[in-house]
């Protein structure tokens, strides 16, 4: 696995907070986004194009076609399973421009009370891995 760099989990962190925040106040479901950072400065995209697959894979075509960027996080939700427990879950690629591999982190959310109003993030952002965004 390579070195992740502070700037890329910089982004990747503040991508997951923004959809922690996103979703947490309403409950879900989160429409999907890429954060596109560029000589520091940082632009929002979001995908509503429909059902969330189509969303999601809109958003990865996005992500693919840009040429001038240093680095990019992009955001859906989705669900986690742990420990053979599946919980409701936010999720974010990110990547240095054009490198072989993304990580990708997690951070599972619950709603509660008696007409699922209350909804609060549970534990910490999991790193989940490496991927390819590109």
């Amino acid at each position: 696995m390579r070195e992740t760099s502070d700037g890329l989990m910089n982004l990747a962190l503040f991508a997951i907070d923004h959809a922690t925040s996103s979703v947490v106040p309403r409950g879900g479901p989160l429409i999907p986004f890429a954060v596109i950072e560029k000589d520091g400065d940082r632009d929002l995209h979001r995908f509503e194009v429909g059902r969330l697959e189509a969303m999601v894979a809109a958003g990865r075509h996005f992500v693919r076609e840009q040429n001038d960027l240093d680095r990019v996080a992009f955001a859906w939700d989705g669900y986690l399973s742990l420990d053979g427990e599946r919980s409701d879950a936010v999720f974010v690629e990110a990547s240095d421009a054009h490198a072989p591999s993304s990580v990708i982190l997690a951070q599972c959310y619950a709603t509660r009370g008696r007409f699922h109003t209350r909804t609060f993030a549970v534990g910490q952002p999991v790193h989940m891995g490496t991927g390819n965004l590109f």
